[in-house]
């Protein structure tokens, strides 16, 4: 126990040892601007451990100093080509992740380069605007072609740094959750299923659905036909959009639906023309009616019996009585 306080002593005073060293080289640096000397460059190994020393302290106030000096040019990053490239082979946004310190993953997440924030002309300000001026990302890939959110997904009580991952400001977490895999072809939502981490799952598609906008259409086809092309035409348009959030739908076979308002219409239109009709045809009728009527009798010659000699419509004359 003794011991262990000694070293933990130790390795605090040579921290402010190296601290104040870096500190004093930065001043120097701004202080001569091009003049400074190269040898005067701190070593990448020895910043490297001061950062690792502030992330086991989760210390967030002095992680941002440690990164905004390394991009004055004040530490010397050795065989890397840049100094991105350097931070990202520390892995700090796993190590953030893994230690559970929501804090920290949300200052990394956050972290903009002075020199990118702040850009001389016009066209490098339109340039650092984009998304990609962010340094740490959810879909960083780091040791077995793990990214932050596959770490989060894969270790439990880690809802908050997760809620972190996928509320990033370069909006890449929530499209990552499904679509980046590892060396395993595995994404972060296949791990969180297979551990049965479904509060993960819940979380991450809350999120999903309160980002998607909602499109409601009402279609009322007329004919079959046009039923298809329209169906056709809204498979195409939702075909042609890219989100990384896709919704599944149900696809309703089109029948034929006729407008009431239609209905009533035919319906209508044909009573009425049956109605002017009918007069004419019941008069027709009537007339031919009493036509058969009349020929009948005329044709049968009835005869009436009486006191004097039958009766014959034949005998009958006209005249005035």
């Amino acid at each position: 126990m003794r011991t262990k306080l000694m070293e933990e002593k130790t390795q605090a005073l040579y921290f402010v040892q190296e601290m104040g060293w870096l500190l004093h080289r930065n001043r120097a640096k701004v202080r001569l601007g091009p003049v400074a000397p190269l040898q005067d460059c701190f070593h990448f190994n020895r910043f490297t451990w001061l950062v690792a020393f502030s992330m086991d302290h989760d210390w967030c106030a002095v992680m941002k100093k440690l990164l905004n000096i390394i991009f004055e040019g004040t530490v010397d990053i050795g065989e890397h080509t840049t100094v991105e490239l350097a931070l990202l082979k520390m892995d700090l946004l796993h190590k953030a992740v893994k230690r559970n310190c929501r804090p920290m993953v949300e200052l990394l997440l956050k972290f903009v380069p002075a020199n990118a924030s702040d850009g001389g002309d016009s066209k490098e300000k339109q340039v650092n605007k984009s998304p990609n001026r962010f340094i740490f990302r959810p879909d960083s890939v780091g040791p077995a072609g793990l990214t932050p959110l596959h770490v989060a997904a894969s270790i439990h009580g880690l809802d908050n740094v997760l809620d972190a991952l996928t509320d990033d400001p370069g909006l890449v977490g929530l499209e990552a959750w499904k679509s980046t895999q590892d060396t395993t072809g595995l994404t972060p939502y296949d791990h969180a299923s297979l551990r049965g981490y479904y509060s993960y799952i819940q979380l991450v598609q809350r999120k999903i659905s309160n980002t998607c906008k909602s499109e409601h259409v009402l279609n009322i086809p007329g004919t079959l036909v046009d039923s298809n092309i329209k169906q056709k035409q809204s498979d195409g348009h939702r075909s042609s959009k890219v989100s990384s959030l896709q919704t599944e739908k149900i696809e309703t076979t089109a029948m034929v639906r006729h407008c009431g308002v239609c209905q009533h219409k035919l319906a209508y239109g044909g009573m009425r023309s049956a109605l002017v009709y009918r007069p004419a045809m019941l008069s027709m009728v009537a007339i031919a009616a009493v036509c058969v009527c009349v020929a009948l009798l005329f044709k049968s010659s009835p005869k009436v019996y009486y006191v004097f000699q039958p009766f014959s419509w034949e005998s009958l004359e006209y005249g005035s009585m």
